[in-house]
């Protein structure tokens, strides 16, 4: 990869960072009286495009779904490499192959789940997969999707889907990753992952479930070895704070179980972990030739669709702003 073809893909992605949501903004929208207001601040903001296409009926999925594909559309356009946008794209290609096997599997119309901006023809990975052609699927895409059918069905477990395109899903990105050889992209998925594993844990142990099941769940390539992490099923949230002090994530990994020990709220590290993803792009503000800033900036965009999704659903269902604000995640800007 040649760093220096990126210089005016930076140049243009510099311009999109100074139009993200600051601060001021996302604390009247939390302030708003109610959904209509959100969506009148919205309207004064790069949002207006998408405000205008879903005034009918004020639908902020369709506002949404409408600025995302707009800006994936848009930052493969600006890129002279696509990788870092599929690194943040894939996600969608996986969720989609899961609608697709749970339509098959459980004979239901989820035709409204499908989301239309991953790294492939969504119409196409369908009409393949329709017509039972799945070896004109791409291997990594038609690997997830055999081993849930034969896993289905030996197990007749509908809910093992999620489990095992996951796994793909994860094992797909790492390489991804590895394979660029891109600092931040390796850090972020590896941390992540991380921070997945010992939610899960915790998840799986409330739930019940034992090791062997754990052991068809945790997910591979974090920071912390596998076995340590299988192992912290049978441990107590104090020992698990000791257990991980020292690892790459502890920071906000013990800050995010010490409220959760407090609050029960597994929310609570699932903030602290897209808090620390967050800070691991920010270093990307400062470079000039590279990738990074492509990718920091997807990041920064999906962050911010998800903060005005939580503030328009928190007032639909009448939550006060200081809840809201509890609730928030960092931003990039």
């Amino acid at each position: 990869m040649d760093r220096m073809e990126f210089t005016q893909a930076v140049t243009s992605t510099r311009v999109l960072e100074n139009r993200l949501l600051k601060a001021p903004t996302i604390e009247r929208m939390v302030e708003a009286k109610d959904v209509e207001e959100v969506l009148r601040i919205l309207g004064d903001t790069e949002y207006a495009e998408a405000v205008s296409a879903g005034a009918k009926d004020n639908n902020y999925e369709d506002i949404l779904t409408f600025e995302h594909i707009r800006i994936y559309k848009l930052m493969r356009e600006i890129s002279p490499d696509n990788e870092a946008v599929d690194l943040m794209a894939l996600k969608y290609d996986f969720h989609n192959i899961k609608v697709m096997l749970k339509e098959k599997i459980m004979g239901e119309d989820l035709s409204h789940l499908y989301i239309p901006f991953g790294t492939v023809n969504l119409k196409r990975l369908k009409m393949f997969f329709a017509a039972g052609d799945i070896k004109s699927i791409e291997p990594k895409f038609r690997k997830p999707i055999e081993a849930v059918l034969a896993d289905y069905e030996e197990n007749r477990d509908p809910q093992r889907i999620d489990i095992l395109v996951d796994r793909y899903y994860f094992r797909v990105l790492y390489n991804l990753a590895e394979e660029s050889g891109i600092e931040l992209f390796i850090n972020y998925i590896k941390d992540g992952i991380d921070f997945l594993n010992v939610t899960t844990a915790i998840r799986l142990k409330k739930q019940g479930k034992d090791a062997k099941f754990f052991k068809d769940v945790v997910l591979f390539n974090g920071n912390i070895d596998k076995d340590d992490i299988i192992a912290s099923l049978n441990d107590t949230l104090d020992v698990m704070i000791t257990k991980f002090k020292n690892v790459r994530i502890s920071s906000d990994l013990i800050k995010g179980l010490e409220e959760y020990q407090q609050t029960g709220q597994l929310s609570k590290i699932d903030k602290h972990m897209e808090n620390h993803l967050m800070k691991l792009n920010k270093p990307s503000k400062s470079i000039v030739f590279g990738p990074e800033p492509i990718f920091s900036y997807l990041v920064a965009k999906e962050a911010e669709i998800k903060t005005i999704r939580l503030i328009i659903v928190s007032k639909n269902n009448n939550i006060s702003p200081q809840a809201i604000r509890e609730r928030l995640r960092d931003l990039y800007v």
